[in-house]
């Protein structure tokens, strides 16, 4: 059982990551043309990309913790072979996130600037 607990941490972080990019693509509208009306990053989406940078580095911490004798041979061998190509993916994974929950946030702040000015052309 202990053998396959950091590649199914791993693979809960990368589905936790791939949520937060497609909700920031969806609510941000970075898929399309600006068109106003965006929704600032919520304070949800925020944590769960710190919740997702954290719950990135547990398979690694439970792969030293259990790297001494918890691990069938080959299965150390599989995570000594695949854990900088799987690392190169998790750190992809939350840059993405950054860059999304940026775009999201400009998008939302060229929103809300439309909005007042809207308002104050009107007075």
């Amino acid at each position: 059982m202990v053998d396959i607990l950091p590649a199914a941490l791993w693979c809960v972080d990368v589905v936790l990551s791939l949520n937060i990019i497609v909700i920031c693509l969806r609510r941000g509208g970075l898929l399309k043309r600006y068109a106003g009306g965006v929704a600032r990053v919520s304070w949800p989406v925020t944590i769960a990309h710190v919740a997702s940078a954290l719950l990135g580095l547990t398979p690694y911490l439970a792969f030293t913790w259990f790297a001494d004798g918890g691990f069938d041979p080959d299965v150390r061998d599989f995570y000594v072979r695949y854990g900088w190509p799987s690392a190169a993916v998790v750190i992809l994974l939350i840059l993405v996130q950054l860059v999304c929950l940026y775009l999201q946030a400009k998008r939302a702040m060229m929103s809300e600037m439309d909005a007042r000015l809207n308002r104050a052309k009107r007075k």
